[in-house]
């Protein structure tokens, strides 16, 4: 067997057990094509209020044979405290079955050392959680989980969907588990050389089980004067952190980009629109007022001789990062030569904002002729070349008549 071929069953056999971190299947690609003869691959997991460490044994029988996997050792971390457990496995043992093994010796404080066998098989592995388990209680769901916990993790998906990372999250569950009724969290980005503040508002349900993220507000300095926006989030989803700058940025005199968003109607339903923030229409808060506006991208670039749009994974780019509400490069044939320009959607006037490579707003029909334009230069190009067909022809027919005369 060659080693690609090893590897591609080893990959497929950690996967069946549950194992498809890409770091742990580098760490084995690693492993099969070395020449070691025996040897322990670390990977660690870590999940809402537990770690764990697997340490898996692989082992080559023969000098120039497959790797094999002979099975691992796992580890569980209760998070905060000093609690942990450990146990061996056999090579056909899920993730799953091993986490309830050790979430059981965790809840029951069953102590590691008078587990005996140390090395558990599937046999070994049924028999150790049926015992006192009439219920078939979910050790591992008991451990890891509780309202409160569910809470905080929706609220760090939260913030990750949004592009806020995990920086917050320290902060954040600190001021959860003081059971603080009402708190801001505070943080800064930087997009296109250009800082912005965020603020965050979080808030306690009425009985404190349970915490919301209601909206963030984004500063952004525009010449002299610095100007705040509020975003509002419903459930966890709404304008991400680099949408706002988007919609909030007008640096290049424009008022702000608009995004391409997932809304819901009054019935809750859901549908797509563009949106843009229309700075002459404020609430009594200052707030200017998002309006939706309806444009297919996608249709007025075909036809363009953008390069991109002839590429399935390059035009798939364009549209995504357009619809954020960036300005994206995009290549064109102009002179004979390809050229780089930058472009931003504009759903107000069914158009895209053009920018040169210094991002300068140019004049759009310098790139993008209308479509009258389009067709009248298309009319004298075929003009001009009925002309020359017909001067080609002029000679041949004066000399014909010569002929004649001659005659």
């Amino acid at each position: 067997m060659d080693r690609a071929t090893n590897l591609f069953e080893l990959k497929n056999q950690l996967a069946d057990l549950g194992f498809v971190s890409p770091q742990l299947v580098d760490r084995l690609r690693e492993s099969v094509m070395s020449d070691n003869i025996q040897w322990q691959i670390q990977h660690r997991e870590v999940s809402e209020r537990v770690a764990f460490d697997f340490f898996f044994d692989l082992y080559r029988p023969e000098r120039d044979g497959p790797v094999v996997l002979y099975g691992y050792d796992a580890a569980l971390y209760q998070q905060n405290t000093m609690n942990e457990s450990w146990r061996g496995f056999h090579a056909d043992i899920s993730k799953e079955s091993a986490a309830q093994v050790l979430a059981k010796a965790l809840v029951q404080q069953l102590p590691d050392e008078q587990a005996k066998p140390w090395m558990l098989n599937q046999e070994g592995v049924k028999a150790y959680l049926a015992e006192n388990n009439p219920k078939r209680i979910d050790y591992f769901q008991q451990l890891n989980h509780s309202p409160m916990n569910q809470n905080v993790e929706f609220l760090k998906n939260s913030l990750l969907n949004l592009g806020f990372g995990e920086k917050l999250n320290g902060e954040m569950e600190k001021q959860i588990e003081a059971k603080t009724p009402e708190f801001n969290l505070t943080t800064q980005q930087e997009y296109n050389q250009r800082k912005v503040d965020y603020t965050l508002h979080f808030k306690a349900g009425n009985n404190q089980d349970m915490y919301f993220l209601n909206k963030f507000d984004a500063s952004v300095k525009q010449g002299n004067e610095n100007t705040t926006q509020s975003f509002y989030i419903n459930k966890g989803n709404g304008v991400t952190a680099k949408e706002a700058f988007n919609l909030m940025d007008r640096s290049d005199g424009l008022d702000g980009r608009a995004v391409f968003k997932q809304l819901f109607n009054k019935d809750h339903e859901k549908y797509h629109a563009w949106v843009k923030l229309d700075w002459k229409d404020l609430t009594d808060g200052g707030n200017a007022r998002l309006k939706q506006h309806s444009f297919d991208v996608e249709k007025f670039l075909d036809g363009k001789g953008i390069k991109e749009m002839n590429d399935p994974k390059s035009r798939e780019d364009l549209l995504r990062s357009l619809k954020k509400g960036n300005k994206q490069q995009i290549t064109v044939e102009k002179d004979g030569n390809e050229q780089k320009y930058f472009i931003a959607a504009n759903p107000q006037y069914k158009t895209v904002n053009v920018f040169d490579h210094q991002m300068k707003k140019m004049k759009r029909e310098e790139l993008f002729p209308s479509a009258q334009k389009q067709e009248t230069s298309q009319k004298q190009t075929r003009s001009e070349k009925q002309g020359d067909s017909s001067k080609a022809q002029e000679p041949e027919k004066k000399q014909s008549r010569k002929s004649s005369v001659k005659v």
